[in-house]
């Protein structure tokens, strides 16, 4: 009954991929804006482990995003490997081996000390990718070129084709993800993001935990950079930007922190209202303020994002008795 349960949120997440670019279809969307939320719902889940599961704000996850990506695509564009699935995993190991690196050196601070490191780590990336990496990385004119995924002889070619490519990758995370956060490494990191000095105390090694999720949200940022590189067939310069962590952060806490979903829902909403509103004549040049009006709006009607938002009601009506019947 248990493991039947366990197959529902799999199950469930399985359909709504299918049936994803016909739902953004019908809000005036396409296959490329459901691809591109895919990309980032990915990024999201490491983020997601980070922030809702071990309760670290880093700013600097865009370093990895961008490094999977440019190594991946670097390798797929000179031919070097020829398999996608093999550039892909290149790229998500750099990202994870630079995750390691660096988390190994800020999670020796905590609070804001650990996040303005992070953060400082994403600007030394950016200045590598624009200065002494720039005849590899193409500096601010980015990385051109990268074909399309080919995996077993299937060619990847279409937008339908490509999203759904990226749908199969986004479910096996998703479902990796839900493993990790439940199984006993997972609930030492909510006992860290509870009470990291009684966690310490029951023996548990709380940096190299930390460390460990650190390095797997660095290996997630690094596969969905490759997967972006895939979908337009160019790699911006733009991944490695604060704006690009800090963007997805928003979506995050958008969505909802600890849920695993949350992060496709806050992508869902960032992207999509950033798209709608551009194209009202009337708002279109304001609509960062809009855009950042709705975030509040959101942010104060559900203090614990959408998804945590949604399940706290669901808890709450399911808890209540009901009424009494009058005696007569």
């Amino acid at each position: 009954m248990a493991r039947a349960r366990g197959a529902i949120v799999p199950l469930a997440m399985l359909v709504f991929l299918v049936a994803f670019p016909t739902l953004v279809g019908f809000a005036g969307g396409g296959v490329t804006l459901a691809a591109r939320i895919l990309v980032l719902g990915l990024f999201g889940l490491g983020v997601d482990l980070l922030f809702g599961f071990t309760g670290l704000l880093s700013f600097g996850q865009a370093a990895f995003y961008g490094t999977g990506g440019f190594v991946a695509g670097y390798l797929l564009i000179h031919h070097i490997v020829p398999s996608t699935i093999l550039a892909l995993a290149i790229g998500m190991l750099v990202a994870a081996v630079a995750g390691l690196v660096v988390g190994s050196l800020a999670l020796r601070q905590v609070g804001v000390y650990f996040a303005m490191l992070t953060l400082a780590f994403s600007q030394l990336f950016y200045f590598l990718d624009n200065s002494p990496l720039r005849e590899l990385t193409g500096g601010e004119n980015g990385l051109p070129g990268v074909p399309r995924a080919e995996v077993f002889g299937i060619h990847f070619s279409s937008l339908q084709e490509t999203y759904a490519f990226i749908a199969i990758v986004y479910f096996i995370g998703f479902v990796v993800m839900r493993r990790i956060v439940a199984s006993p490494f997972g609930h030492v990191l909510r006992a860290i993001l509870d009470n990291p000095i009684r966690a310490a105390a029951a023996g548990h090694d709380v940096y190299r935990y930390k460390l460990v999720a650190f390095t797997i949200a660095a290996a997630y940022a690094g596969l969905a950079g490759g997967l972006l590189g895939l979908f337009q067939g160019y790699l911006p310069p733009d991944m490695f930007t604060i704006d690009q962590s800090g963007q997805i952060i928003v979506m995050e806490v958008i969505g909802g922190p600890g849920t695993l979903v949350g992060p496709l829902i806050g992508a869902t909403v960032w992207i999509y209202l950033s798209q709608v509103l551009q194209n009202i004549g009337a708002i279109g040049s304001l609509w960062k303020l809009v855009l950042g009006l709705v975030f509040v709006l959101l942010i104060t009607g559900f203090r614990r994002g959408i998804a945590g938002g949604v399940s706290t009601f669901l808890q709450q009506w399911q808890r209540r008795e009901p009424a009494p019947v009058p005696s007569e």
